[in-house]
């Protein structure tokens, strides 16, 4: 393939774009229903499905017993994981903060399979409703379903039962909402205090372009959460979870959780060797500097919430040291946004074959960390950020932001 192919990817047409999303969509569902019979009808295995989803079942059931600190006691959470199921599974940590803990709380009151399955379904469906919601407005342009179901990170989110799609959901709706519905918008993306390390970039974000009344109504709903868990579990759960944070630290720090499986570039220099002050440092510069470019465009260029947005979830990938193969499930929202965009306006040089790169990473990630020890997550997910950077450069600069009231003379 010469270097034009690649280039322009001229090849890549809406056509056969539909077809290559139908096959992949159709080998995801094979392959789930395969996996579900086999492990259950064939191989008689006696791990669940669902993988990491145990570890939210289990602290689940400690919380409706009234144990709700316990779920932050590896001994203890680890003990009733593996009493589910029966022998050593291995222990999945919960590392999430008190008010996560809140969207787990029901789950033990159906049986495993079922919460698993309500768990995914909704998650998954909001997930992409959200999505579909945030593209559509990018572009007025049709929007199938199936392109967004055919992303693998959703299939990988499903099959370890995580929550990539429930943060994707929250992001993908509070961007949609921001121009219109600036307070609204922060109260939904204040519920990303779940998962605290994916909101990074955002108080920056609608500091420096003034949204003041996103940025309060995040910190609000935030603080309003971290209020109803510590009504609802009490002050010892808030005790054990910072206890446990440092089992937290001693995972990322000690590479208790393998940095080939990680997505950041500090697992990539930790893979390679680097003294944990060298990476820290050398990732500390990068987000740094993805910060600071970052502000200088909402500065100069004004954005829309949309691209914002694409924007915003860019930069959370590179900013935060620790992310893993589902959280890539956000990766959806920058390059959803160039997809539509580049349908729209036209594709530049070298968007499309990344876009193609970006999409299958989550596939690639693992083959290419572990196997070939070659972590290429980093590098892709900075080159979306430059290609979103780049679009939103080109943007005519606005004299105010849409949510901003104009002058009437200045009004169309």
């Amino acid at each position: 393939m010469s270097l034009t192919a690649v280039r322009e990817a001229n090849w890549l047409n809406a056509e056969r774009a539909r077809v290559y999303g139908w096959m992949i969509l159709i080998a995801f569902a094979v392959s789930a229903i395969w996996i579900c019979v086999a492990n259950t009808l064939i191989f008689h295995t006696p791990d669940p499905l669902g993988g990491d989803f145990l570890s939210f079942y289990a602290a689940s059931k400690l919380a409706l017993a009234g144990h709700a600190a316990d779920a932050w006691r590896p001994d203890i959470h680890g003990a009733v994981e593996n009493s589910l199921f029966g022998g050593d599974h291995g222990y999945l940590a919960f590392f999430y903060p008190p008010p996560y803990l809140l969207a787990c709380f029901p789950l033990a009151l159906l049986p495993f399979g079922v919460a698993l399955c309500l768990w995914l379904g909704v998650t998954t469906a909001a997930g992409i409703a959200a999505l579909r919601a945030y593209l559509r407005s990018v572009a007025d342009i049709p929007l199938e379903w199936m392109p967004l179901l055919a992303f693998p990170a959703v299939w990988i989110n499903m099959s370890t039962g995580q929550n990539g799609a429930l943060t994707l959901a929250i992001l993908a709706t509070g961007f949609w909402l921001a121009d219109r519905r600036p307070i609204l918008a922060g109260l939904v993306l204040g519920l990303l205090v779940v998962k605290p390390q994916l909101a990074i970039v955002l108080p920056l974000a609608f500091a420096v372009t003034g949204r003041w009344k996103t940025f309060f109504a995040t910190a609000l709903s935030a603080a309003a959460l971290c209020a109803i868990a510590y009504i609802v579990f009490g002050t010892d759960a808030y005790a054990a979870f910072w206890a446990n944070s440092q089992y937290a630290s001693q995972t990322l720090n000690n590479g208790l959780v393998d940095p080939a499986l990680m997505q950041s570039l500090f697992a990539a220099l930790r893979q390679y060797g680097a003294p944990l002050p060298v990476a820290y440092g050398v990732h500390a510069l990068l987000a740094a500097g993805i910060l600071g470019a970052l502000a200088y465009l909402a500065l100069t260029r004004k954005p829309d919430a949309y691209a914002l947005g694409a924007l915003c979830v860019a930069a959370t990938l590179l900013v935060t040291p620790f992310s893993l193969k589902y959280d890539l499930l956000i990766s959806a929202v920058p390059i959803g946004w160039l997809a539509v965009t580049g349908m729209k306006t036209g594709f530049r040089p070298w968007e499309k074959s990344l876009l193609l790169l970006a999409f299958f990473l989550p596939l690639l990630t693992r083959t290419f960390s572990v196997g070939l020890h070659l972590p290429i997550a980093p590098l892709i997910l900075f080159a979306i950020f430059v290609l979103v950077w780049r679009r939103v450069a080109a943007l005519p600069v606005r004299s105010a932001y849409p949510w901003q009231r104009q002058p009437a003379e200045a009004r169309p």
